[in-house]
């Protein structure tokens, strides 16, 4: 049995420390979060949140990606700051950047500061189980559309050599982009149909969990289960709980919300996937 617990979309702001970080699209983001985002995203909660996920006895905990708003040193701090006191071994920590972290092209040092490596793989395979391979996909990069990723056609030949190479009955997928079955309306991923084809036509793939649209969903592509935790740090902190079974795959939507002054932990969805190996 593994017990692993989604977040997604923390969006940790910090003032930039030189005016680069307030021209072009990174002094748009500043602005935007200033005066719409700020009373979306902020951490009133969101200890609340960590607590009641340590609570559930979870080996791992799943990040995928948009740590920051600028993608700074200083975000990435803030955040591994508010993160910290809930990390402790043996909990492993997956993370994956998302199109925020990557806009002042700092990307290698939130992997060195969140898991003690140099930098991101675009596609790589982590064993987290017996049973369980989980692949890891960072499709944070498009020169030309910056905030839609790209999911191009070495990624798809090295995603596929990855899958083929798998020796596990179950495969997780973790990255920032949904498939377009999952998409929103906006910054959709470049290439995204030719990812969901091969998620469908692979059978092994059991969960495909991933962030990008703050919207909490599940969604359901043949034999995988596709699962976004929304926002994760907020005025209503969400996550996704997953519990893995040699034979079984349990998806929990889980939510804050107030009820009658108080805030409440609420179940919103469960879904219980039998798994054929």
């Amino acid at each position: 049995m593994l017990r692993v617990a989604h977040i997604s979309d923390l969006h940790f702001f910090s003032y930039p420390k030189s005016l680069v970080g307030y021209l072009g699209k990174n002094g748009l983001g500043v602005l935007n979060h200033l005066f719409f985002r700020k009373k979306i995203f902020h951490s009133r909660i969101f200890k609340n949140l960590l607590t009641e996920i340590l609570e559930q006895n979870i080996q791992e905990l799943w990040i995928s990606g948009d740590i920051s708003v600028s993608g700074t040193l200083e975000e990435f701090a803030y955040a591994k700051g508010e993160l910290a006191p809930f990390i402790h071994s043996p909990l492993k920590i997956r993370l994956v950047p998302g199109n925020h972290d990557v806009r002042s092209n700092l990307q290698h040092s939130l992997a060195q500061l969140f898991l003690n490596k140099e930098r991101f793989s675009p596609v790589e395979t982590i064993s987290i189980h017996p049973l369980i391979d989980l692949i890891c996909l960072d499709l944070s990069h498009n020169n030309k559309k910056r905030d839609s990723g790209l999911f191009c056609s070495s990624l798809e030949e090295t995603l596929e050599s990855h899958l083929l190479a798998s020796q596990k009955p179950q495969i997780a997928i973790l990255c920032h982009y949904p498939p377009p079955i999952a998409e929103g309306k906006n910054n959709r991923l470049v290439g995204g149909s030719n990812l969901q084809k091969i998620v469908e036509a692979h059978p092994k793939i059991v969960l495909f969990a991933h962030g990008h649209t703050h919207q909490q969903s599940l969604h359901h592509l043949h034999n995988t289960v596709v699962a976004n935790p929304g926002v994760s740090r907020g005025s209503f902190g969400r996550y996704n709980f997953y519990e893995f079974g040699p034979k079984s795959l349990k998806v929990e939507l889980r939510r804050v919300e107030k009820k009658n002054s108080d805030e409440a932990w609420k179940n919103d969805r469960v879904y219980l996937k039998e798994i054929h190996t």
